[in-house]
């Protein structure tokens, strides 16, 4: 039932720590400028009345967020979560695809400024704005640098 609800084109994002891990795999689709990351909602991902829990939504949202910064820099390694700020529209039901896409505001030398809208359904479930620090080239470990650097294809 989990595959049917990925839509085409989607691809597993890697993950960046054993966190994400337990809540994904997360989905992505590039498409230009724009990053498209996703998750099917499963069981495992509800509340005890049965909607998709909010600390999960949050959680995809600062990932929708800080890769999409990843996508916007061109530099795939983790932008920390600087700020995260969220609204819960509706709930999301379990059984559905969740989407959303960052839109970059600003981007400074150390700042990624953005927010993004969550859907399920179609519908919005939840909005999000954050501040992501673009990580420091150097102190990325050499041997990763050049696997990391560029856009998600």
């Amino acid at each position: 039932m989990t595959d049917a609800l990925i839509p085409e084109g989607f691809r597993e994002l890697p993950a960046t720590d054993d966190f994400v891990s337990l809540v994904g795999p997360l989905w992505f689709k590039a498409e230009g400028e724009k990053l498209r990351i996703g998750l099917p909602l499963e069981p495992r991902h509800g509340n005890p009345m049965g909607w998709a829990h909010g600390g999960l939504l949050v959680t995809v949202a600062d990932m929708v967020m800080g890769a999409g910064c990843g996508h916007a820099t061109g530099i795939r390694w983790p932008h920390p979560t600087v700020s995260l700020s969220t609204e819960f529209v509706r709930g999301a039901r379990l059984g559905q695809w969740l989407e959303g896409t960052a839109r970059i505001a600003r981007r400074t030398i150390n700042f990624c400024f953005c927010s993004c809208d969550l859907t399920c359904g179609d519908e919005i479930v939840l909005v999000a704005s954050g501040v992501f620090k673009v990580p420091d080239v150097e102190k990325i470990p050499e041997h990763l640098r050049a696997k990391v650097m560029g856009k998600w294809q």
